[in-house]
């Protein structure tokens, strides 16, 4: 059994990619895979009003400590408003078992999982795919995948790549890959501040129908059903950042610890307590989640 220190150990999201790998890696050769920042600095010069929501975070013992260090900081966690009881008990990308409720900036909120991803220093991403496949973006954000052409095409000229020798396939495909192999260095770094930089003007362009595919959700906060399978989403997801605690929720059973000895109960609230945050252990992950699903609606 770890100790009470051993939980408290910190490591570094196994599925974070380096700021290189997450710009210039496109899986299928395309501009449906390029990244779009979800940047919380420049979010604040577009959009100088944060949309602020109760929210709630799943993760484990170990990432109770880590959410502790961040609160009111600018590195951006996920969130949701729904989760089915059995996800909450068996955890996505940690063991599960704790929601923790949190009031934060919303930077993102999407009905279904958006998949976002953090790079190595904390800020996160989001597909181009995404954004106009599953948060329905296609219809407000016509001409922003020309301006994200135009980005590329910019940056790949200023370097010195002949990009009218290529179709689109390769200009996305091949060259822009092959700009983040071809330099390092000083050199890449610029690259990557201006693609960076040419991000920002296109978000400010694009500013108005992003704001709406953004955080049109936090005002439904219901998952929408797949008109495929008829099933709704297992959890939808929000990216929040400035995010302050407001209590700790612990599931008994699942990967969570087991409440049915008051023993067992009584050391894990003394563990707790040591965190100096409220919290609150259930016996049953449903009670929990009619909890969690009373107080989003409240806040709507």
């Amino acid at each position: 059994m770890k100790s009470f220190k051993g939980y408290l150990q910190e490591k570094a999201p196994a599925w974070t990619q380096s700021l290189s790998t997450m710009i210039f890696d496109l899986p299928r050769a395309g501009l449906v895979d390029l990244k779009i920042p979800l940047s919380p600095s420049i979010f604040s010069r577009v959009w100088p009003e944060p949309i602020r929501s109760t929210v709630f975070h799943l993760t484990d013992f170990e990432g109770v400590h880590k959410l502790k260090k961040m609160q009111g900081k600018k590195r951006s966690i996920s969130a949701f408003y729904n989760m089915e009881p059995y996800i909450i008990s068996s955890g996505i990308r940690t063991h599960g078992g704790y929601v923790v409720e949190l009031e934060g900036d919303v930077l993102v909120a999407g009905p279904d999982d958006i998949s976002s991803q953090p790079d190595k220093s904390g800020r996160r991403w989001l597909s181009w795919s995404t954004l106009i496949r599953e948060m329905d973006g296609g219809s407000k954000l016509k001409g922003m995948e020309n301006d994200l052409f135009r980005l590329l095409v910019k940056i790949l000229i200023k370097n010195g790549e002949d990009v009218d020798a290529g179709s689109l396939d390769n200009i996305i495909g091949l060259q822009w890959s092959g700009l983040g192999k071809k330099h390092g260095g000083k050199t890449k770094s610029i690259i990557i501040k201006d693609y960076i930089d040419g991000m920002e003007q296109i978000i400010k362009k694009n500013a108005k129908g992003l704001r709406s595919v953004f955080t049109d959700y936090t005002n439904d906060r219901e998952p929408t059903l797949d008109p495929d399978s008829g099933d709704v989403a297992m959890w939808d997801e929000l990216v929040v950042n400035n995010f302050t605690i407001e209590k700790i929720h612990v599931a008994g059973g699942g990967t969570g610890p087991d409440f049915g000895d008051d023993d067992i109960k009584d050391r894990h609230s003394k563990i707790l307590s040591k965190l100096k945050l409220p919290f609150q252990l259930w016996d049953d992950v449903g009670d929990m989640a009619d909890y969690i699903a009373r107080t989003v609606r409240k806040g709507k």
